[in-house]
């Protein structure tokens, strides 16, 4: 009899076990195929997909990768989209953690993903038409990243080539490094924030690209647009200062003028370009004031050649 029973709860316990597993898969991975006409233009696109995240739609992160053949163009990419609470009724397009294009640029689709809350779905749009003309199978496989209740097929097709913007992969993103097997923590490598800032070192990024510590590089390209770069020193209508301004400027401020202070320095740090245009621009004007001395120097060489002349 208790071996009976023991056979009996564990037979259970599989089920159940296998059951869980089963579950587990159905609702994390999915994968189908759609597939466009012979014809198809930029713009067609199939929708194919409805998800449920949990939470109100808090847990929606999903993996969407696609490949397909036509011909003798082959393609694949995987796409990142992230979906909250409360999210817009809009599609955008879902950005690429990968691509496989075809000889290295060739593409035919993307992904976008309508947000809208407690309907949030997939569709796969053409922005290409590469290939010969003949119909096209896309093979899809999506996989939940968090929690997601369905899946549910869809299957409705039209054209939208009005889709501008991305939705977000994260709302920021970090990155932490640190020896595992120590119990010192990890330090911040990498953050990105909302807006686009990049922080090397720092949680805090207030430029495009913020970095905490010391920069190693063999060469640094900065981009200038021509007003800035100070060759109008050289034109006939410039008013160059004259020394005596210059020097009655030095007396008075401590600092070259149109050269920030060192208390401006310490306070607001320094703008490379522009401090390079600055230096620049004075030792233009510097190189002016060289040649006018040069000039009156041979006039005072002529004047004293004349004058030993006259004394002979």
């Amino acid at each position: 009899m208790k071996k009976k029973l023991l056979l009996l709860f564990t037979v259970l316990f599989f089920i159940k076990l296998s059951a869980k597993s089963n579950n587990l898969f159905y609702t994390t991975e999915y994968e189908s195929s759609v597939t466009f006409p012979a014809g198809y233009v930029v713009g067609d696109y199939i929708e194919f997909l409805s998800v449920n995240p949990a939470s109100a739609g808090a847990s929606g992160y999903y993996q969407i990768s696609i490949n397909y053949t036509r011909g003798n163009v082959a393609s694949a990419a995987t796409h990142i989209a992230s979906i909250s609470h409360s999210n817009p009724a809009l599609w955008r397009e879902a950005g690429r953690v990968n691509n496989n294009p075809y000889v290295g640029s060739g593409v035919n689709f993307t992904i976008d993903c309508n947000t809208q809350y407690a309907n949030p779905r997939f569709r796969i749009r053409a922005i290409n038409t590469l290939g010969i003309n003949t119909p096209i199978t896309v093979y899809i496989k999506v996989t939940a990243l968090n929690t997601n209740g369905i899946f549910t097929a869809l299957n409705t097709s039209g054209n939208d080539t009005t889709v501008s913007k991305f939705v977000p992969m994260t709302s920021d993103w970090d990155l932490y490094v640190g020896n595992v097997f120590i119990a010192d923590g990890a330090t911040l490598a990498i953050k990105a924030i909302q807006n686009g800032n990049v922080g090397i070192g720092t949680a805090n990024p207030d430029e495009k690209l913020t970095v905490k510590g010391k920069i190693h590089t063999q060469e640094v390209r900065v981009d200038m647009t021509g007003p800035l770069v100070p060759d109008y020193v050289f034109e006939n209508d410039y008013k160059l200062k004259t020394l005596q301004e210059v020097e009655d400027y030095i007396k008075e401020k401590k600092h070259l003028p149109e050269i920030p202070s060192a208390k401006e320095i310490e306070k607001n740090g320094l703008m490379l370009a522009e401090m390079n245009m600055a230096l620049l621009k004075k030792i233009e004007e510097m190189t002016l004031y060289m040649i006018e001395m040069k000039k009156e120097n041979e006039e005072i060489k002529k004047d004293i050649a004349i004058l030993k002349q006259l004394d002979k």
